[in-house]
C-alpha cells in the first residue's frame, strides 16, 4: 500500500512518532511530486524517543549495524540501552586504512548512480555467528538494507532484525518501524 496524500501548496508536514512531533519541510523531487525531508542529525530528544521505541524489538540482537551518517547516532543510543560494547558502521567507500574489506554495490533511491557499502575487514570478528540487527534510519526501496544484510551474510553472520525509524511511501511487513512518511502528489 503507498501512501500517498495531495500537495496543495503546503510548506511542512507534521510527523508524530508515538506522541512526538516534528515539522517536516516538503521538498520537491520531481514535477509533480514533494517528500517530506527528515533529517535527525543532532536532534538528540528525537532520537533517544525513538531508541525507547525501537529497544524492545532489538532485545535479540547481539550486535548493530548501521550506515554512516544518519544511523550513527540511532545505533550509538540502541548499543547503550542494549548494552552492547561495539556497533558496526558500514562505509560509503573504502578507505586505505581497511584490510580485507567486505563491500557490496548498491543503489539507493537517493543516488543517481551505484555506490558501494563496506566494512573493514577486521568487524568480520565481531559478526561471525551473531545475530545482527540492520538499522537505518528511514527505508524507501531497502537497497540500503539489503546491502547491509549481503555483508551481514558475507561477514558470517545471521540478520535477526531490520528496522528503521521511518518508511517512506510503502508499508512492509520485513521491517520493525515506527512511523511512515507519505509521498505528496499534486492534484491533477
Amino acid at each position: 500500500m503507498t501512501y500517498v496524500l495531495r500537495y496543495e501548496g503546503q510548506e511542512y508536514y507534521e510527523l508524530e512518532i508515538k506522541g512526538f512531533k516534528r515539522k517536516l519541510p516538503l521538498v520537491q523531487v520531481s514535477p509533480d511530486t514533494w517528500i517530506a525531508y527528515f533529517d535527525s542529525l543532532g536532534d538528540k530528544e528525537f532520537i533517544n524517543h525513538c531508541a525507547k521505541e525501537l529497544y524492545k524489538h532489538l532485545v535479540t540482537c547481539d550486535i548493530l549495524m548501521t550506515t554512516e551518517s544518519k544511523g550513527i547516532a540511532l545505533v550509538h543510543e540502541l548499543a547503550n540501552m542494549l548494552n552492547h560494547g561495539f556497533y558496526v558502521v558500514c562505509r560509503k567507500e573504502i578507505k586505505p586504512f581497511m584490510r580485507d574489506p567486505i563491500f557490496v554495490s548498491y543503489k539507493p533511491i537517493t543516488s543517481s548512480k551505484e555506490l558501494i557499502l563496506c566494512i573493514d575487514g577486521r568487524y568480520k570478528e565481531k559478526i561471525v555467528g551473531k545475530r545482527v540487527g540492520i538499522i537505518d534510519d528511514i527505508v524507501s526501496t531497502g537497497e540500503t538494507l539489503n546491502a547491509m544484510e549481503e555483508i551481514v551474510m558475507r561477514a558470517g553472520g545471521i540478520v535477526e532484525k531490520r528496522a528503521a525509524i521511518l518508511l517512506e511511501g510503502n508499508k512492509r511487513d520485513d521491517v520493525i518501524y515506527l512511523g511512515i512518511l507519505p509521498i505528496f502528489k499534486r492534484a491533477v
